[in-house]
């Protein structure tokens, strides 16, 4: 993999993605003093929380990733590189129109579902014009474009439903709610976490990373999965669903194996901040699939309150925080100190991460986690606010890590 600064855009047009993608995280944690822990998981509040995290935070996230990532992988320049610059508008403006939707008044999603829909489908139609041009295609790039078709179709497919809820469509939106979130959430995230970390893991982990023909695998198994989910409203309905929970364990299980020998193959294992957020993350992942398994033959819904909270905040959260760690000290010295190198002392990469501050985000977010998650098992309001403090404590501090990486650097 060439890395190289001619195939990533500036950093200081993909700044606002990283300081927003802080903010809302921030944002959402706070706002979970504002929802019911114990509502069922089809209450309004619950599910504007849903959108301000996946949105706000985990979209940005993705998006400041994938411009940068993207490119270096398949060692191409960006399409257009100019539109990032007004993604993140569309984005955060769709999203606050959408917030008010659930609050205030209902015809207000459906607008704000456009905006995010145009912000997405600019994303989307770059990176398949740049991914057209590309010097290397591997099944982590198939997975790159499958992804993003997945990402416009669980948009649309949201849009259809703040129609019906509207009255704009006849049509019943909780028939579609399985194929908005599985198109998002495994379609999208999940099938581009996998991916990614394929990537990200050997780089950053110092493990040898998996021939492209192991990933096949669980990529193609996982697509063939989300199709499955997507077709399930049509015909077959109760089959199809089953058979794409069937194969979503199976590429899960693949890839957790495909994991396992990266990890295995570590030369020296350096227990830094990003080492310590990823045992939580996929930790949190493998406890989150268990109990999804168990709400799938069950249909217990705690089960999979507690799967979905997990995944979110302790899967999404710190695969999220910890790369973050990485990546923007990465950017920065690349881009700001590498040219400096014979002219000038310049600081070392982990110089450029505040230790103190992303020690202390761990243990306030990795303690958060636990209690709030316990909160959620046991139905008690106290202690999964008391989680959600800690949780909110450590978004501060990582919002702050952020701000302050950028800030001494830019």
């Amino acid at each position: 993999m060439n890395v190289s600064p001619d195939f990533s855009p500036s950093i200081k047009i993909m700044k606002p993605y990283f300081i927003l993608s802080g903010f809302f995280y921030l944002l959402s944690m706070i706002w979970l003093f504002f929802i019911n822990p114990l509502d069922t998981l089809d209450n309004f509040s619950i599910i504007a929380w849903v959108h301000i995290y996946m949105l706000g935070f985990v979209m940005m996230a993705i998006f400041s990733a994938m411009a940068q990532l993207g490119p270096v992988v398949v060692e191409t320049k960006h399409y257009n590189v100019n539109v990032f610059k007004y993604i993140w508008i569309f984005l955060t403006i769709g999203l606050i129109i959408m917030i008010a939707g659930f609050y205030i008044d209902m015809k207000l999603l459906t607008y704000g579902g456009v905006l995010v829909l145009i912000a997405m489908s600019i994303y989307a139609i770059e990176f398949f014009l740049t991914l057209k041009n590309a010097r290397r295609k591997t099944s982590i790039t198939n997975a790159m474009k499958m992804s993003s078709i997945f990402l416009l179709l669980g948009i649309i497919s949201g849009l259809i439903m703040a129609s019906g809820f509207n009255g704009y469509v006849d049509i019943d939106p909780h028939s579609i709610l399985k194929t908005h979130t599985f198109g998002l959430v495994v379609g999208f995230v999940i099938l581009l976490i996998m991916g990614i970390s394929i990537v990200l893991v050997p780089m950053f982990g110092s493990s040898k990373r998996i021939s492209d023909n192991e990933f096949s695998s669980s990529f193609y198994t996982l697509s063939v999965a989300v199709v499955t989910m997507l077709l399930s409203p049509f015909f077959l309905t109760i089959y199809m669903e089953y058979l794409a929970y069937a194969l979503t364990i199976s590429a899960i299980l693949l890839y957790f194996y495909q994991l396992f020998k990266m990890t295995k193959s570590r030369k020296k294992a350096v227990h830094d901040i990003w080492a310590r957020s990823m045992y939580v993350g996929f930790s949190s992942f493998i406890i989150s699939f268990i109990l999804l398994v168990s709400y799938i033959f069950t249909n217990d819904a705690l089960s999979l309150k507690l799967s979905m909270w997990i995944m979110l905040v302790g899967f999404f959260g710190f695969l999220i925080i910890g790369n973050f760690y990485k990546i923007i000290p990465f950017l920065i010295w690349f881009q700001i100190y590498s040219p400096l190198i014979e002219e000038q002392e310049v600081p070392m990469l982990h110089e450029l991460i505040p230790k103190k501050l992303t020690d202390l985000q761990f243990i306030f977010s990795s303690i958060g986690l636990g209690v709030s998650a316990l909160g959620i098992l046991i139905n008690t309001y106290t202690i999964f606010y008391a989680g959600a403090l800690l949780l909110s404590i450590g978004a501060i501090l990582f919002f702050t890590s952020i701000y302050k990486m950028f800030e001494k650097n830019l």
